[in-house]
Formats: C-alpha cells, structure tokens, sequence
C-alpha cells in the first residue's frame, strides 16, 4: 500500500497478508486526520491555527497527541531546551515553507556554509516550557502566537500509529499496542522512518545506509529486528537562505544566500554542524512509541550531548551511529549495521 506526498514524504507498507479497501480507506482517512491535527504547512491544521491566535488560547488535541507531547517534553528536559517543537518560528523564519525551494548539496559543503552563521543570534519567542499543559493532557494553552513544528519525531509517531492500526485490523484478536510478534510481517516506512514487525523472533530486514556525502550511495547495511530504525542528515531538506525576515529585530548579524538545513539548535537558531548523518534503532519490546523515539533521538544527536540523551537511550534499549564532517564514524556496541570501511 502507497500513499504519494503523505506526510510530506509519502508513504510506503508492505505486508505478507493482504491489506483490504476498508483497512486502507483507515489508515487514508488516519493520514488526513494527522496532517489536519500537526501539519504547520496546512493553514486548516490546529497547530496553524495556534500559530495565528493573536493572544493565544487552549487547544484541545485529540488524545493520541498526549503521548507525543510526552515524548517532546521528554527531550526538551534532556537537550537542555536544544531539542524544541517551537523551532517552527526559526524555520519559518529561514525560508522553510510551503514554496521552499530544495539545493541538491551534500553533507559535507554544508560544513563549509555553516560557519558563516557565527554572528547569528536569536531568541525564540515561545519555548516548550513556555506551552501549559496538564500532566497526560493533549490541551495546550498559550498566552501568545507559537509556531510549533513537530518534524523531529512526528513521522516516527505516525509510523508508530499507523502500526497499532495494522495490528488491530489484521491481528485479530492482539492487543494494537501488543509487543509480542503477529501471525504475519509487515513493514510501515514513512520516508526512511521505518517500523518492522515479524511474526519470528529473529527475523530481519536489511536496510541500506544513505552516504550523507553522496546520497546515491550507501555507507553500510542494517540488519533490524522488530523494532524501528529512523534516519537524520545534513544532506536532506537544505535550502537557500535570501532574508530571516520573520524574527525581525530578534534575528541579528544575519547574512543572506546561506545554506540552512531543518536540523536547527533551539538554543540559538543556528543548524547543527557537528553530525553530518545518524541513525537510531530501538527494539518494539522496550517501549510504545519505538519509531517516535529513534526518530526523535536520531535529531537530538545533532544538537544534544550524547551523555544528556543516556538516560533516554538506556529506558528505550536504543542504539545509534553517527557520521561526522570528516567522516569518522561514532557508535554504541550493539548498533545493528556492518559498515563498509571503503566508504567512510
């Protein structure tokens, strides 16, 4: 099953039993719902409608949104306030819209741009901390206009949905939110950010490892159990800066036709530099939400400390790799990928 642009992205799931109308007439229907709760390029969404509240107000999310809301918080305690649905604002700011114009750059001329952001400086308008929210709630109230933007770990999240819906439809009678493996296999992948479940313990699937300094090419393979493996990189998702006009005063010492990515530091607006790709990985047994998690952990290694995301890493059973400027590769133990030396 396909679903073109979904997302932004587009959407691929494939499974060893057929998927019938009425289950993809849901997962379809769950797609418009999603981009009509989160997505801040669609002027219907509740989060545009948050972002034009002149004096803020309470929105009221659907409850799936709670746990999403969870897992942000989660991170923004953990990065320090680096790793922050608010970078809406700064996005908005560089240019990230709907008319956004895409440079096909590799990773490694972004290091060379980015130096040039050293006299950018900023503050964002609203934090996370900033936004009310009662424990467990999927309300939040705000007191002024917030751009939130929920690209970190929101494709993850929908990856996550998506398959508690496979579960229920096809599972029988499983639980949707069940950790133990299905009677059939099936693979949801939103753009790269992909969930695996298998019927047999010890299945696996082999994913390719993009370059992030030549995207027609692979670094390694990953070899994943159930459980999801979630991908970031300089090399995607860049573009060509011509004003930060949105922040006005905020916004100083800025110079124009810089290359920004979405990878931005919410400490000071500036995108990360230090990673040019990661990849996360976390098992379906350690936790509800594992695409959610490896998807938001593969961004807040660009912008966090490894030590500040253990705590997170540990709970989860994560394991990552990261690749940086000058193509030494970093990571943990048990990180599931062979990678080929010749490439690196």
């Amino acid at each position: 099953m396909a679903i073109e642009r979904a997302l932004g992205t587009g959407i691929i799931i494939s499974s060893s039993v057929p998927i019938s109308q009425r289950v993809q007439k849901r997962i379809r229907a769950f797609v418009e719902e999603y981009e009509q709760t989160l997505s801040r390029f669609r002027e219907d969404s509740l989060v545009s409608r948050m972002a034009r509240a002149e004096h803020g107000g309470e929105f009221e999310f659907p409850a799936w949104a709670g746990p999403l809301f969870a897992l942000y918080g989660e991170f923004y305690a953990a990065a320090r306030g680096a790793f922050d649905a608010c970078i809406g604002a700064d996005l908005l700011a560089l240019g990230y819209n709907n008319s956004v114009q895409f440079v096909p750059e590799s990773a490694a001329s972004a290091s060379s741009n980015i130096g040039s952001w050293a006299n950018y400086r900023r503050a964002l308008p609203v934090t996370w901390s900033d936004i009310s929210q009662d424990s467990g709630s999927a309300t939040l109230r705000t007191n002024q206009p917030v751009q939130l933007d929920f690209g970190a770990a929101g494709k993850g999240y929908f990856v996550d949905l998506v398959t508690q819906i496979i579960k229920e439809e096809l599972g029988g009678e499983m639980p949707s939110n069940s950790d133990s493996p299905a009677d059939f296999d099936f693979l949801v992948n939103a753009g790269g950010d992909m969930r695996a479940c298998f019927s047999e313990e010890n299945d696996q699937i082999k994913v390719a490892l993009e370059n992030p300094f030549d995207t027609t090419q692979a670094v390694g393979v990953a070899s994943i159990a159930s459980g999801a493996l979630c991908a970031s990189s300089s090399a995607r998702r860049r573009w060509k800066v011509k004003e930060a006009s949105y922040l006005g005063k905020d916004a100083s010492g800025f110079e124009s036709n810089l290359i920004a990515t979405h990878l931005i530091n919410a400490l000071d607006g500036i995108p990360a530099c230090d990673l040019c790709a990661s990849w996360a990985y976390v098992p379906s047994k350690t936790c509800d939400f594992p695409t959610a998690y490896a998807d938001a952990l593969a961004t807040a290694l660009f912008v966090s400390q490894e030590s500040d995301l253990q705590k997170i890493v540990q709970t989860t059973g994560a394991e990552f790799a990261v690749m940086l400027p000058n193509k030494t590769l970093s990571k943990t133990r048990a990180f599931p990928a062979h990678f080929f030396a010749e490439s690196i």
